[in-house]
Order: C-alpha cells, then sequence, then structure tokens
C-alpha cells in the first residue's frame, strides 16, 4: 500500500478548496472540474465532485457528510485554533481541555466533514 486517505463526495469542490488552502495551508495536488486532491503537511484528502465522469452510485448522494471526523494532531493546538478564528472559520466550542491534558476543538469543512485539532501534552502518543 503506497496511500491510504479520505475521499468526501461535495458538490462544491471550490469551497472545500479555498477552506483547505486558505485555513489549513493546503497545497493543491490534482485539480479537475470532478475531482480535487490535496496535501496539508503529508497527510491528503480527496474531494470528489457527486456527478464524476464515471457516475458510481455510491458517490451519486450530495449531502453534507455524516460520521465522518478527521483528527489533526497539532503541536500548538491554541495558536492553530486563533489562526482558523482569525481567518473566519467557524469554531465549533471552545479549546477543550480533556482527561490526560489532551487539548482540543473542531471545525467543520464546506463538505460536512468535522475536523477535530487535537494536542497531546507532554509529548503523550495515542499510539505509541
Amino acid at each position: 500500500m503506497r496511500h491510504l486517505y479520505p475521499i468526501v463526495t461535495t458538490p462544491d469542490l471550490a469551497r472545500c478548496r479555498s477552506f483547505y488552502v486558505d485555513a489549513l495551508g493546503a497545497s493543491v495536488l490534482f485539480e479537475q472540474d470532478w475531482y480535487l486532491h490535496l496535501s496539508v503537511d503529508g497527510w491528503e484528502i480527496g474531494f470528489l465532485h457527486p456527478s464524476h465522469p464515471r457516475r458510481l452510485p455510491v458517490f451519486a448522494h450530495t449531502a453534507l457528510t455524516r460520521g465522518l471526523c478527521l483528527a489533526l494532531e497539532v503541536e500548538d493546538v491554541r495558536a492553530l485554533h486563533d489562526r482558523l478564528a482569525a481567518k473566519g472559520v467557524d469554531i465549533l466550542g471552545r479549546i477543550g481541555e480533556h482527561p490526560g491534558g489532551e487539548l482540543s476543538f473542531s471545525v467543520m469543512d464546506p463538505a460536512g466533514t468535522v475536523l477535530n485539532v487535537v494536542q497531546l501534552q507532554g509529548g503523550g502518543e495515542f499510539f505509541a
């Protein structure tokens, strides 16, 4: 296996592109009118328009994503929170401090995907 990345179906590729490029500094790796593939600090995400050329029924929905949450582990959750807020990104709640010292907050991208931004305190790792 070379890569593993989510592909989110959305009718609004342009808004997703703007959100990830402007708010998170994403790089565009591939872009067509039906597909967008981005990289943010080494992780990748794709966005597929529901009327893409192959028109597979599984991709034909246009509703906001339901149930998909991507965790973004960062070194400084407060700095990213402040940067996103300054860019006008709607923050879902406040920065929360959780057992074990984890700090986190969430935002939602234009496709309805929740991004849970997490900072593990004390250099801890979930999967050490």
